[in-house]
């Protein structure tokens, strides 16, 4: 699963303003939710143990915890929005995208997705990218499954379309230039994510106008529709991407050295040899061919029948005649009768 996320690169990617702080406590995924109201699930307890290796999920100091998720479970977001900036302004960046990145794995929230990759977009860190575009794209795919519950048809269009709005603007940026190749990954990375992340899902956003409660159908009328959906988001985020970039965009070539400075001469370096994460498969291939040793000299085969006048090529003792040969019948054929005899032609009578 770790794989399948590049979210856990936020916190590499921001080391340096974490040097400055005391070092992030990590724990089990219980520590890291304990004290607050969120409850976690088999299956978000086995996506949070293994997207961090174990138990090592950031735990965000209290009472910021506590409060942060009382307002996520609340879904009071204007309150999400105050807490999450004074952590941000008591403990600093990482301790706010901590917050996010883990609460998103274990609830799968369309409005953390969102925040996040608005958070990660705005921090300007080009190695960040990837995750903002996946996660934009992360909140499209939930926008058309869970969509579904909205008695309102509109209410999806509507959101669909805010997604696309200037307030993404920053995150819309990256998808327009990221390479193809890295696009298509993210892409499917998102889909992914959908589908892991749909049985810890609650959100009804694209549902609400205002503060007024949404409208949603009953689970077991909006479900079978978001499933059939769900087997349509590779046509569909296919589709999105084609419009917003209609030109190819290659990723794009390493700097070449300058061949005009002179370079100085460095001994070679050893050769470093890269072993693969995951061990190879065992694959059935074929033996390169191997040409066959030189078989050794065996007898001539026996000669089928005697030329008229053998000459031998060389002087010898004995010599192979056929007594009885005579003009050869085309419609009978027997075997010559082979003897020695001396190979002085007179003495042959």
């Amino acid at each position: 699963m770790r794989a399948t996320l590049l979210i856990l690169a936020v916190l590499a990617a921001l080391a340096g303003p974490a040097r400055a702080q005391p070092p992030m406590e990590v724990g089990a995924p219980e520590s890291a939710f304990a004290g607050g109201p969120l409850k976690l699930s088999k299956n978000a307890l086995g996506v949070l143990r293994a997207h961090y290796e174990g138990d090592r999920v950031p735990i965000v100091p209290q009472p910021y915890r506590g409060r942060l998720d009382a307002a996520l479970l609340g879904r009071d977001w204007p309150r999400v929005t105050e807490l999450k900036n004074e952590l941000l302004a008591k403990d600093g960046l990482v301790y706010a995208l901590a917050w996010e990145q883990t609460r998103f794995l274990a609830t799968g929230s369309i409005g953390i997705a969102e925040m996040h990759a608005l958070d990660v977009a705005a921090t300007g860190n080009t190695g960040l990218t990837e995750t903002a575009v996946m996660l934009w794209f992360y909140a499209v795919a939930v926008t058309l499954t869970d969509g579904n519950k909205c008695v309102d048809p509109a209410a999806k269009d509507a959101y669909f379309d805010k997604l696309r709005g200037p307030a993404y603007e920053p995150v819309l940026r990256l998808v327009r230039t990221i390479s193809d190749d890295r696009l298509a990954a993210m892409r499917d990375l998102a889909i992914r994510l959908e589908t892991v992340l749909a049985p810890e899902r609650v959100d009804d956003l694209m549902c609400r106008t205002g503060d007024a409660p949404p409208d949603v159908k009953p689970d077991t009328v909006w479900r079978p529709e978001a499933s059939l959906t769900r087997a349509m988001l590779p046509r569909h985020l296919v589709a999105l991407a084609s419009v917003m970039r209609p030109k190819p965009i290659a990723r794009p070539e390493p700097p070449r050295p300058d061949v005009a400075k002179p370079v100085a001469t460095r001994p070679a370096a050893p050769e470093t040899v890269v072993e693969p994460i995951l061990p190879l498969p065992a694959l059935s291939l074929p033996v390169p061919y191997q040409p066959p040793a030189p078989a050794a000299p065996t007898a001539p085969a026996p000669v089928a029948a005697a030329p008229p006048n053998p000459q031998p090529t060389e002087p010898a003792a004995t010599e192979l005649v056929d007594p009885g040969a005579s003009k050869p019948n085309p419609g009978r054929f027997e075997p010559p009768s082979m003897r020695l005899v001396p190979a002085d032609p007179g003495a042959r009578k």
